[in-house]
């Protein structure tokens, strides 16, 4: 099949699993660290430029989608002007794409695959939220106040993933189709935060996955700045698809040559009247 990305490894849980996940972030800039609960596993990756040309993905099916993007520039150095910059044209762009009435941007991660990088790639398949989660994370970032003006109103959680260095070479980011979700295969996982600036750190859970032969994993091939990814982490609607597990995955071709990835993850509640 023309289509048919080579076959490529990402990172499971495994079958067997009796104890929690845990994912490590250390604050520096060695990659993040798993557990023995976690494996690679052979998966196949599809063009989705090619294989949904005339279908294209969507939130509410597919649980993600590709559009273009144009922002503003910002120097992404400086997490003020992304702020009050950026975080605009992001909210501008979730309110186009999804419909939603109000949109509220409340954080970011900037991912390098350089050496002085404290956020690189994340190598394994998770969505950011579980069904937990997804309600506490709106509560403890919008305030009881904004959850309450929109309570009984349809929330979607929406990440927005761009490059912010040109072309990806390397590390692209692997999105699986919803609809092929065996909400039995979810885990969830811990994950651990660590703040090599200040100290801090902070404890967070997520969804990992067990593999399923009936998943069906996409990819969209050298994207540019221009162009980013709707990702949906949580929906209250369950008539729609709720989760787009991802991780990032090491393209057939990349190699040492090759330009590391450089990423932003914008992350969004949006309401609906």
């Amino acid at each position: 099949m023309t289509n048919l990305l080579e076959k490529t490894q990402l990172h499971f849980i495994k079958t067997d699993v009796t104890k929690t996940p845990v994912v490590n972030y250390s604050g520096h800039d060695e990659s993040q660290g798993y557990s023995d609960e976690y494996i690679y596993q052979e998966a196949q990756i599809f063009d989705a430029r090619v294989a949904k040309a005339d279908n294209a993905a969507t939130l509410n099916k597919e649980a993600f989608t590709l559009t273009t993007f144009q922002p503003a520039l910002v120097d992404y150095n400086n997490t003020e002007e992304i702020k009050t910059v950026y975080y605009a044209d992001v909210e501008a762009l979730v309110k186009k794409e999804t419909g939603a009435s109000h949109v509220f941007v409340f954080d970011h991660t900037i991912r390098r695959g350089l050496k002085n990088s404290n956020r690189q790639p994340a190598y394994h398949v998770h969505n950011d939220y579980t069904f937990k989660t997804g309600h506490a994370r709106a509560l403890s970032v919008l305030g009881k106040d904004v959850v309450k003006q929109f309570a009984n109103k349809r929330m979607i959680q929406i990440n927005v993933w761009r490059s912010i260095a040109g072309v990806v070479e390397k590390d692209p980011l692997a999105l699986m189709d919803a609809t092929t979700l065996d909400n039995k295969d979810l885990v969830k996982t811990d994950i651990h935060f660590n703040d090599m600036n200040t100290g801090e750190t902070h404890q967070g859970e997520i969804f990992a996955l067990k593999k399923n032969k009936n998943q069906r994993w996409y990819y969209y091939p050298e994207m540019n700045d221009k162009e980013a990814i709707l990702i949906k982490g949580f929906d209250t609607d369950n008539q729609h698809s709720c989760f787009a597990m991802h991780t990032a995955f090491a393209l057939a071709t990349q190699n040492k040559h090759s330009k590391p990835r450089q990423s932003i993850e914008t992350r969004t509640y949006a309401f609906y009247d």
